[in-house]
């Protein structure tokens, strides 16, 4: 009897155990990110000469030339000076969006910059460039 009482815990353990463990790997996602490809208009713009303390603006177009729609997660400039602002949404396939990036121009002299693209592109991150020279306002 004392026998029977032990396989018979044995065996319910055994059947909790296998519940768990199923229920806790069938409530997990499998989370694939589909990726894409993505292409710019150009990749470099020479900003010119800007004056000192009047921002100024650049975009780059981006086309989706893959098959699945593009998600820019976010896009992060190598210096504080430079901010991007990006289409939030989807991008369907042949379709564009839109990468602005506002240059503070405070301090003179050269400068160049790089703007990082995060995506669901086949690289996970693209890079954009942008150069330019403030001119002192006293000028």
């Amino acid at each position: 009897m004392q026998k029977n009482v032990f396989s018979l815990a044995v065996i319910m353990f055994s059947v909790t155990i296998g519940v768990i463990v199923y229920v806790y790997y069938s409530s997990m996602s499998c989370s694939v990110t589909l990726t894409t490809e993505i292409q710019f208009g150009q990749d470099f713009v020479d900003m010119g000469d800007l004056k000192q303390g009047i921002p100024r603006s650049v975009e780059f177009r981006c086309k989706n030339t893959g098959s699945e729609p593009l998600v820019i997660k976010y896009v992060e400039s190598s210096c504080g000076c430079a901010k991007p602002e990006w289409t939030k949404h989807p991008i369907l396939p042949n379709k564009t969006g839109l990468i602005k990036v506002t240059y503070d121009a405070k301090y003179p002299g050269s400068f160049t910059k790089t703007i990082m693209v995060f995506c669901n592109s086949e690289k996970g991150m693209e890079k954009l460039k942008i150069r330019g020279r403030v001119i002192p306002s006293d000028i």
